[in-house]
């Protein structure tokens, strides 16, 4: 059969790269290789570090362009609907992560014996976060139904029963990143984008123009990698230990969902005032201006946590601070570096992007625009200190960090709104960033330490073992 198909692959070239990508990428793992470690060739970082970012770009292509096609088919009012049930999703997001994938990436599980049991019991944990997000978001759709919130109830009804599937596939992209094999994160996202772009393409050759069939377009497509995770990783969807999982890495996640509450919350608490102040219209313009930016810069920061995390992780189990200090550097270093590129080009292009992207009604949000790009400027600098904090375990001064954040945001974006409207609401995420910002850099300082003291105080007692090992045994002669 072998010969059959190096044939083939010789008669016809196509079919034999169209086979090496799918063996690369997207190839099946079967529990054994699952607690296999990587010991080729320290070369293949760069590789993984481009596949890693080219994901998170085709990652966030089809969360980019859904937002696109709310805003021309609804317009600025239709796209401030959107953005409240698009913050509840990416409120879940952060939740599972820090419940299930960043626990399972500081605790290096992808290398040990029982990898494959560790990731059973993490996709049952998704599962059962995912299940109880899902009833949250539909409990509160109808209560805004009900309280005559249409536009807003209409958008989160309408994510809720895809919730779950939005859940397991960002997880299987997580895995692939874990694993070292970014590769398979790419070949997911690959499923999810053409089966969400084949189902878009379809509601508009048809004509439609319902927002409910193109948050189903979305949910589809994270349905097909939900289902190719699960032969590419050879798992069974189950219930079975979810909680469990959940509560044994409790001593971890709890400060971990502490901070996803407070970020994410406070995201979606600004997103609520914004929308009170300024209205559905004044919200989509909002919204469209911090996504221009957001949008590709977002790829870039992502990619350096997905592949910071693990490789921060390693270094600091075997080179301790340094080998930790290190990788967090080179993370903050071509974050600041990629992000200034990004923003220079917005900055000077940002009414015309707006125009051609989300249409001529946008145009006069650009202002936005320009407060976005230096608030995420700033916010790019907090990579480094994000990964210290999160290695040597400290998470409950990254959880003060982001309370210290909520405290700052919640007047900042009320008083700036009020004030300015619009740009003013953009124009918070400035002062956010920069008492974020403050709280991480002071909090790595206490971390950092801490670290030193606590090795200068193993370093006599491992010194002390040493030394008593290599004395001789007593004689004792028996008169």
């Amino acid at each position: 059969m072998r010969t059959a198909l190096s044939a083939t692959s010789r008669e016809f070239p196509v079919i034999g790269l169209f086979g090496r990508v799918l063996r690369c990428l997207g190839r099946r793992t079967g529990p054994r290789e699952q607690g296999r470690r990587d010991t080729r060739s320290p070369r293949r970082a760069s590789t993984r570090a481009v596949l890693t970012t080219l994901d998170q770009a085709f990652s966030s292509v089809s969360n980019f362009l859904i937002g696109v096609a709310v805003a021309h088919m609804a317009g600025p009012a239709g796209l401030g609907s959107f953005s409240v049930a698009y913050s509840c999703w990416l409120l879940v997001a952060s939740l599972h992560r820090s419940l299930v994938t960043d626990p399972m990436a500081i605790e290096n599980d992808a290398a040990h014996r029982d990898a494959f049991a560790k990731l059973r019991r993490g996709l049952a944990s998704e599962l059962a976060i995912a299940v109880a997000g899902a009833g949250v978001l539909l409990l509160g759709g109808v209560a805004l139904l009900l309280g005559g919130q249409h536009a807003f109830g209409l958008g989160l009804v309408a994510v809720a029963p895809w919730l779950p599937f939005l859940v397991v596939q960002d997880f299987w992209r997580w895995m692939g990143y874990m694993q070292r094999k970014p590769g398979k994160a790419l070949a997911n996202d690959t499923v999810f984008n053409v089966a969400f772009g084949v189902c878009f393409l379809a509601l508009h050759l048809a004509g439609s123009r319902s927002l409910v069939l193109v948050i189903g377009s979305w949910g589809f497509g994270a349905f097909a990698g939900f289902l190719f995770g699960l032969w590419q990783f050879s798992v069974r969807p189950t219930l079975r230990d979810g909680i469990t999982g959940l509560r044994a890495r409790w001593h971890i996640s709890k400060w971990l969902a502490g901070i996803s509450l407070t970020g994410t919350g406070a995201t979606l608490a600004n997103t609520l005032l914004a929308s009170a102040i300024l209205g559905p219209t004044g919200l989509g313009g909002l919204r469209a201006a911090q996504t221009l930016v957001q949008g590709p810069t977002m790829v870039l920061i992502q990619a350096g946590g997905s592949i910071g995390l693990p490789e921060a992780s390693r270094a600091f189990e075997g080179r301790g601070w340094a080998g930790l200090r290190k990788v967090a550097l080179v993370v903050t270093a071509a974050g600041v570096a990629s992000i200034a590129l990004v923003g220079a080009v917005v900055l000077v292009l940002g009414s015309t992007l707006l125009r051609l992207v989300y249409g001529p009604a946008f145009a006069k949000y650009w202002p936005a625009t320009d407060f976005s790009v230096f608030a995420i400027m700033i916010n790019v600098v907090g990579l480094g200190p994000i990964l210290v904090l999160k290695v040597t375990k400290y998470t409950r001064l990254l959880f003060r960090v982001q309370v210290i954040s909520l405290t700052v945001s919640v007047p900042a974006v009320i008083v700036l709104a009020l004030l300015y409207g619009v740009s003013g609401a953009a124009a918070a995420s400035i002062v956010i960033a920069v008492a974020w910002l403050s709280g991480l850099l002071f909090f790595q300082r206490v971390a950092h330490k801490n670290v030193l003291q606590a090795q200068s105080e193993e370093a006599p007692a491992q010194q002390f073992e040493h030394s008593a090992s290599l004395e001789p045994p007593v004689q004792i002669e028996l008169l």
